[in-house]
């Protein structure tokens, strides 16, 4: 799937109030990001910066969250 692709399907979900097109997906890129850093942020304290395979596949989920932002933000 091409990110034309993912953008058209994430719009099929996409579910906020048109008036706050752009901000919504926004404030959520703003949040999701930030949970990215905090799981990274944790690694390097809790695990000496060594990523084990369950922390990779919580921080891909998080980074699938940012890319649903940037297409619904984009899209707007």
């Amino acid at each position: 799937m091409d990110l034309n692709e993912y953008q058209k399907r994430a719009m099929e979900i996409a579910k906020y109030p048109s008036e706050y097109d752009v901000i919504y997906p926004a404030l959520g890129l703003t949040g999701e990001a930030g949970e990215v850093a905090d799981k990274v942020k944790k690694v390097i304290r809790d695990n000496h910066g060594l990523f084990d395979d369950k922390q990779k596949v919580e921080i891909v989920k998080e980074l699938g969250d940012v890319l649903w932002c940037i297409a619904a933000m984009s899209n707007d």
